[in-house]
């Protein structure tokens, strides 16, 4: 007989929202399985790699914006989480991850697949729970009740992240043959009621006045979702207020704000500095911003933020503001607006907007000019360049670690297309960018695209180790046979060791992966190929599809330098 006690609990996981499961297979975690598996209104994947399937459940989640469960066996599938879940951490995507366990009296006893798994993620979660083993008492039943509410709750309340539950199981641990299982319709469900985030009129009105001090001001998005209002309202203070937002090709602005500053923008440029900075979102991509910013700080910074963990990016912040960019920056300009309404229009100073944009107007032309003419020996930059310029509106574009993300962030996102931007800069490692892919791609029927370097696509390659590979799913590999990145830096670059420890050189490519994983694969070796075979990977018929374009890592090195030095 199946454990009521666990149906009820995946009827809350229902219950409280959870639409999507991501299971690894394994015993321990049977009940749990078969539960999410028979439940009307969850939806269940399997996959085999628990590295990979979280990182699935990762991709998932932020398309969604909802949590997705991921479920496991006992042992060291729990800490093949852990990569997915830090990334969710510092991203603030919530999971649901629900660990099977043996009772706590079977640790380190010499049985199988048993490790200590309480707390297994330390304080890369909200928050670790764990139930007992025993249900017999109404307070055992009531406990599993709570907790699975909490947790919900909890992943949920913004900052959202992710929560673990460790749920030690005894056998038996399947019902038996034929035998139904039931879920609830009264199940016990606890929500928390919403409330508004609000500044006291007090607060606000000492905000605006200082904000009304200052005319050289900087608004800087960090990677953030897309959000088609936050962009009109931030344009409308740029364009009305001579105010100037600056963001990489994560923060997903939307407009035509400042974004060449990686070619641009030097620490000794004073002329730049700002005397309010505004910051809102999670990560920079730009080392170039945050030097200057760290270098030239603010007389005042002003952090949009919810949660409790002071975030001081550029070692200047004087106040934490906690509400939501939107709703800020919507307050900021209708009151900016009413008092220009009232007291008539104030010529506000244009010369910190015009210094910022005539140097992005430069980057834009040089940007140009150097792509202009087809490169005597072929290269990635080159090759990402042209894809950048064809990637069609309203995709999704998921931007790989290392080289991947900064190319796109040298090269930009045309506005104009409505294209959202994806990297796990949570942690900005190259273990699971495939299989975050994967799962955008599973939740949405938008083009998915995948910017990826060689080292990062072999490391997760067991993304495309499932059964679900959607046809929306288009990974561009970058090919280089190494991690060609620390031929391009300065330290490494020079050492002996360049090759085989850094570097890395490898000789695969993704044929055989390919094949293996059922997926269409395409091959260019040089420009008139690739300009051929992107219109077949473009394509939006057909299956999930590998372009993957080989280069020389001495020559993109090169390219990349040349590009850089001759701005």
């Amino acid at each position: 007989m199946l454990l009521q006690p666990i149906v009820n609990f995946i009827n809350i996981l229902a219950k409280k929202g959870v639409k999507n499961a991501i299971i690894s297979p394994g015993s321990r975690n049977a009940p749990l399985t078969i539960a999410l598996v028979r439940h009307p209104d969850i939806e269940t994947k399997s996959i085999s790699d628990e590295r990979s399937a979280a990182f699935i459940a990762l991709g998932m989640a932020q398309n969604l914006k909802e949590p997705v469960a991921i479920c496991c066996t006992s042992g060291s599938a729990a800490y093949n989480y852990a990569p997915a879940v830090a990334e969710a951490f510092f991203q603030e995507i919530p999971l649901i991850i629900l660990t099977a366990d043996r009772p706590k009296e079977w640790i380190h006893q010499n049985d199988g697949q048993t490790i200590y798994q309480t707390d297994i993620f330390g304080k890369h979660v909200k928050k670790s729970f764990e139930i007992g083993a025993d249900y017999s008492h109404s307070d055992a039943v009531w406990q599993i009740e709570r907790t699975i509410n909490d947790a919900v709750n909890l992943a949920n309340i913004e900052p959202c992240g992710p929560v673990h539950i460790n749920i030690p199981l005894r056998e038996p641990f399947y019902p038996a043959e034929n035998e139904e299982i039931s879920f609830n319709v009264n199940s016990r469900v606890i929500e928390i009621v919403r409330s508004e985030r609000t500044l006291s009129k007090e607060s606000w009105h000492q905000l605006l006045t200082q904000f009304q001090d200052y005319d050289n001001i900087l608004i800087a998005g960090g990677q953030s979702d897309k959000n088609d209002n936050l962009a009109s309202v931030l344009n409308k203070l740029q364009d009305e207020f001579q105010i100037v937002c600056i963001g990489d090709s994560i923060s997903n602005m939307g407009f035509e704000a400042i974004s060449k500053h990686d070619l641009f923008l030097k620490v000794d440029a004073e002329n730049l500095k700002p005397d309010l900075l505004i910051t809102y979102g999670k990560s920079f991509i730009s080392k170039g911003l945050k030097t200057f910013l760290r270098k030239n700080k603010a007389i005042e910074h002003w952090h949009l933020q919810i949660g409790d963990h002071l975030i001081d990016t550029f070692q200047s912040v004087t106040k934490i503001i906690p509400l939501q960019p939107i709703d800020f920056f919507t307050k900021l300009y209708e009151d900016l607006d009413f008092e220009q309404f009232r007291n008539g229009e104030e010529e506000r100073n244009e010369s910190f907007k015009k210094e910022w944009f005539n140097l992005e107007q430069k980057a834009n032309i040089y940007l140009e000019r150097f792509f202009q003419n087809e490169p005597q020996n072929f290269n990635e930059f080159f090759a990402i360049k042209y894809l950048m310029d064809a990637l069609p509106a309203n995709c999704q574009l998921h931007l790989a670690n290392s080289m991947s993300v900064r190319y796109a962030n040298y090269i930009g996102v045309n506005p104009k297309k409505n294209i959202e931007v994806f990297a796990n800069r949570g942690t900005s490692g190259i273990d699971g960018c495939v299989s975050t892919a994967v799962g955008a791609a599973l939740s949405t029927d938008k083009l998915v695209f995948l910017l990826v370097g060689d080292v990062a696509f072999f490391y997760d390659r067991n993304g495309l180790w499932n059964r679900y590979l959607p046809k929306n799913l288009r990974i561009i590999l970058l090919n280089n046979h190494g991690g060609g990145i620390f031929r391009m830096i300065d330290g490494p670059s020079k050492q002996p060791e360049l090759n085989d420890y850094f570097e890395t050189l490898q000789t695969m490519n993704a044929q055989n992966t390919a094949l293996d994983a059922e997926v269409e694969y395409l091959k260019v070796i040089n420009y008139s190929e690739l300009i051929n075979q992107s219109v077949l990977f473009l394509d939006i018929e057909g299956k999930s599809k590998i372009l993957e374009i080989e280069t020389n890592s001495k020559i993109n090195t090169e390219v990349f330098k040349e590009f850089k030095t001759n701005f």
